[in-house]
């Protein structure tokens, strides 16, 4: 009785809901042939996989991004684009389709894969295995001092199967990365030194057009350039200053014909034969027709003067004749006409039409005319038609008829010189008064000719810069990759790590039949344990008999298949 009290007082804590590690020991016992199967055929596939695996060898290259020897403060090179950004587009431009399919065909790679993949497959796999890793450093900026990371170097490799084809193409691509760097160097160097060129004739042909303008521009504009506008001031002024002197000649020289015609309107043309007075009676009657006519212009009929000279003229045509009196008043008057026609040309040239002087002048003019118009023509006898003229023999008149042609001469010198010191103020003050528009074209065409030659002058320096710098490129002198570890041929296969697979293979074989196992026994419905009864009939249990021993030849041999098993 005591040891079934105690079977029942320890039923209840058997009946715990939690198992404890003896239950789970037997669970294992009881699923130990389905562990140590799941443990064995895992453990045999991973040993396959791990010693099936093709062997692949890594061939690899480390090149050096090396800084250019040259100071760069001496000379600085036209190719500004980072190390690691030029990498990526020299590798772009090596691993192209052809490049990597004439690699394939040169060496044999993937025999078996070629015959049963695309040309485009085989290319995506050998990009594959083909590694580019860049190698960095910690530096500090030269232009900020912050510190900053940067390319130094890049390692390539290539993978495959054989040794010898990957340190083959492994040095192939190695060689096709450092020419393709020399090669887009010098190509960025001379196009760029050949931009600059044709940029350079181009602003230079742009300079020669700006100078055959502006020289055509001076040529259209010549003596309106502004660096002349003072000395047309000058010129100007001067011509005024002439023109003022050539009106005070012109006005003396007129006033002084008009005194010698008025002379020699007075003077007979023949010298009288013997002494005496300088006018004869005939002289006398044309001088008092002459100035009654002025008068009459002048005055009215009433005035005293003009009565005093019709009192004289009567009496004077008395002693002369009326034939003498008429052919002398007509010589008087066209004396007088060509007199006040050359007084009123003078004025006209200083005053204005309504000046008191010219209407004074006008109807002196008038007046003569209408009394030339109105005069009775003589009669001319045979004797008097066949007498020849008289020749003009009087000194006196020769020497005013002289004088009088000379200051003619004068005057129409004065007017030519005149006229044209008018046109010459006249240009000049045009000329004056178009200066700032001229100045202001000329500015402008100036003001870009300077741009142009500046520009010129900053292509021209940047030009030769560009061809030292295309010299140090093709010196390579530059920056530049330097094959610092060349591939290798490689001793020992890169992957696979065949003890890494075992042993990874072996603990996820062992964990998988484990899980295997303790997943059998939670779905099997049987009953292992006291847990299960309690938890299938929700009783307590009262006791727990052990099995029965097997027999040990039995037991013998079960360890003998488990060992077999492991073995196989």
């Amino acid at each position: 009785m005591p040891a079934l009290s105690d079977d029942l007082t320890s039923a209840p804590a058997d009946a715990a809901p939690g198992r404890s590690l003896s239950e789970h020991l037997a669970a294992l016992k009881r699923r130990r042939w389905l562990l140590a199967a799941t443990f064995g055929v895992l453990l045999a596939a991973t040993t396959a996989i791990a010693l099936l695996l093709p062997a692949v060898y890594k061939s690899q290259a480390t090149i050096l991004i090396k800084e250019q020897d040259i100071p760069q403060e001496m000379v600085r090179s036209t190719v500004t684009s980072y190390a690691d950004e030029r990498i990526q587009v020299i590798s772009q431009q090596v691993l192209t389709r052809a490049t990597l399919l004439d690699l394939v065909d040169r060496h044999g790679l993937y025999g078996r894969a070629r015959q049963r993949d695309t040309s485009e497959e085989i290319v995506d796999r050998m990009r594959r295995d083909i590694r580019l890793a860049p190698i960095s450093a910690d530096i500090t900026d030269r232009r900020t001092g912050a510190p900053a990371k940067a390319t130094i170097a890049f390692t390539l490799s290539f993978e495959s199967e054989s040794a010898a084809s990957a340190q083959k193409i492994a040095g192939e691509l190695t060689t096709l990365f450092l020419n393709e760097n020399v090669k887009n160097r010098q190509q960025k160097a001379a196009e760029t030194t050949s931009f600059l060129q044709d940029e350079l004739k181009r602003v230079s042909e742009h300079i020669s057009e700006l100078e055959q303008q502006l020289s055509d521009f001076k040529a259209r504009n010549q003596g309106r350039m502004p660096d002349l506008s003072l000395s047309n001031v000058v010129a100007s002024e001067r011509a005024d200053v002439d023109r003022a002197r050539v009106e005070r000649e012109l006005s003396f020289l007129s006033d002084r014909l008009g005194q010698l015609q008025a002379q020699l309107a007075e003077t007979r043309p023949q010298a009288p034969l013997g002494g005496g007075a300088l006018l004869e009676p005939d002289d006398r009657l044309r001088a008092l027709q002459l100035q009654l006519t002025t008068a009459q212009a002048q005055f009215s009929e009433d005035h005293p003067d003009v009565r005093r000279l019709k009192r004289e003229i009567e009496r004077l045509k008395a002693g002369v004749g009326a034939d003498n009196g008429v052919n002398a008043g007509a010589d008087d008057r066209e004396a007088a006409l060509r007199k006040v026609e050359a007084e009123l040309a003078v004025l006209r040239q200083r005053y204005a039409d309504e000046h008191p002087d010219i209407v004074k002048l006008r109807r002196t003019l008038a007046a003569l005319s209408e009394a030339a118009r109105l005069a009775p023509v003589a009669a001319t006898s045979p004797a008097s038609a066949a007498k020849p003229a008289a020749r003009a023999d009087n000194p006196l008149y020769l020497a005013l008829k002289s004088q009088i042609e000379t200051g003619t001469a004068q005057i129409d010198s004065l007017r030519t010189e005149r006229r044209e010191l008018l046109a010459r103020q006249a240009q000049l003050g045009l000329r004056v008064s178009q200066a700032p528009e001229v100045e202001r074209e000329l500015l402008e065409m100036v003001r870009d000719l300077e741009s142009s030659r500046a520009r010129f002058r900053e292509l021209n320096d940047k030009s030769m810069q560009a061809q030292v710098a295309e010299q140090l490129e093709r010196t390579r002198k530059a920056e530049r990759f330097t094959l610092i570890e060349p591939p290798v041929f490689p001793e020992k296969p890169n992957r696979p790590n065949r003890q890494l697979i075992f042993w990874m293979g072996a603990v996820l074989s062992l964990a998988s039949a484990l899980g295997l196992a303790f997943l059998r026994e939670a779905l099997s419905g049987t009953v292992g344990s006291p847990r299960d009864v309690v938890r299938l009939l929700q009783v307590p249990v009262l006791a727990v008999l052990p099995a029965p021993p097997r027999p040990v030849r039995h037991r013998h041999w079960q360890w003998w298949s488990l060992g077999l098993g492991m073995l196989v």
